[in-house]
């Protein structure tokens, strides 16, 4: 069987080049050898080249259009001339969605503006891919993680007995609107308990200590183990109606308190959807070989507690529980192994596999 000949667009930003999946999406699809792919990264693109690169696209025989989740994650770099000549394609035409938090109203036009055929969402779970299904009804739509496990670059290289840091972290802040400050939280946490249970610890939510890939590989490297949590939030929805609400709200009252903002849109929120996903950073520790002590949460039904993780309640009630366990060598040979398995029924080729299994149908 053929390759599928597809149109293969990214967007290579300063502000992703800490985001592994969006720097790994792209290598990966190239050399997957069910595709064969044009790839096209949509900011080298000046105005003149992409009426060029219209033109050749009207010549083109695509079988799919494959748009990843950095051409409209925060901002939509897909718009004028290339847009619109995209849109004219005769080829299936598929979008990676990122950041399903907020924008949410403008990723659903742009859904429609270009006709997509397939949405690949970063949920697993079946409450917001409904939601999608109603809203999009043309549309097949499926959850595939948005992160994958490269073992090449995100490889146990340095044993964990000898890794310097026992506890590392890196994330950026909770958005506000989200309903919840996880990350602040297990930061907080973490750097009061520290010293007293004799515990070297790197943690951060500063953007200007975040890491490129293998700045990323390398530091999980040099830790035993790692802190987390799910991305996302528990009150999804496809309008940004609260998230919009929120802002305005704090854009008047800067000074306001979380516990302020949450008493006043979310105590009281009815019939809430779950929007919470396997976060990347779970994956790639994983392949690391790095213990991870997470909130409890589902994880896109992949990571299991106390099978591959440590488990952290969300008030930490059971922190010296979990702490215990990850001074238990033996319990975090078991955790370590768990989790390295999984990690490989969760690499980007796998996962390119079941978008070619989801894709291909539609062809």
């Amino acid at each position: 069987m053929r390759p599928v000949r597809a149109l293969l667009l990214y967007a290579r930003l300063p502000e992703n080049q800490t985001l592994s999946y969006q720097q790994a999406w792209p290598r990966h699809f190239v050399a997957h050898p069910r595709f064969d792919c044009d790839p096209v990264n949509v900011m080298s693109l000046p105005e003149t080249r992409r009426l060029r690169v219209r033109a050749a696209l009207r010549l083109a025989r695509y079988d799919a259009v494959v748009i990843l989740h950095s051409v409209f994650s925060n901002g939509r770099h897909l718009y004028g001339p290339l847009l619109e000549a995209v849109r004219k394609l005769r080829a299936r035409k598929a979008y990676f969605i990122g950041n399903e938090y907020k924008g949410m109203s403008e990723k659903m036009w742009f859904c429609e503006q270009l006709g997509i055929d397939l949405l690949v969402s970063q949920f697993t779970t079946e409450e917001p891919l409904a939601l999608y299904r109603e809203r999009l009804p043309g549309t097949t739509v499926v959850g595939i993680p948005n992160t994958g496990w490269d073992p090449e670059l995100f490889a146990p290289r340095v044993p964990p007995e000898e890794r310097p840091i026992d506890l590392g972290y890196r994330a950026f802040e909770n958005d506000v609107a989200l309903g919840h400050r996880e990350r602040r939280e297990l930061a907080e946490r973490f750097l009061d308990v520290a010293a007293a249970n004799g515990l070297h610890v790197d943690i951060s939510l500063e953007a200007a200590d975040r890491l490129d890939e293998p700045g990323w590989a390398a530091f999980l490297n040099r830790c035993k183990g790692q802190l987390g949590s799910e991305a996302g939030g528990d009150y999804f929805e496809l309008t940004d109606e609260t998230r919009n609400a929120v802002r305005a709200w704090v854009a008047e009252r800067p000074d306001a308190s979380f516990e302020e903002v949450w008493e006043r849109f979310f105590r009281d929120y009815r019939n809430p959807v779950p929007g919470r996903v396997l976060s990347g950073r779970n994956v790639e520790a994983a392949g690391t070989k790095t213990v991870q002590l997470l909130l409890e949460g589902a994880y896109g039904g992949y990571l299991e507690p106390d099978v591959h993780y440590i488990p952290l309640r969300k008030d930490f009630s059971n922190l010296d529980e979990a702490l215990a366990k990850f001074r238990d060598d033996a319990f975090c040979a078991r955790i370590r192994t768990s989790a390295f398995e999984l990690a490989h029924e969760l690499t980007y080729p796998k996962l390119i596999d079941r978008f070619h299994d989801a894709l291909g149908p539609l062809l």
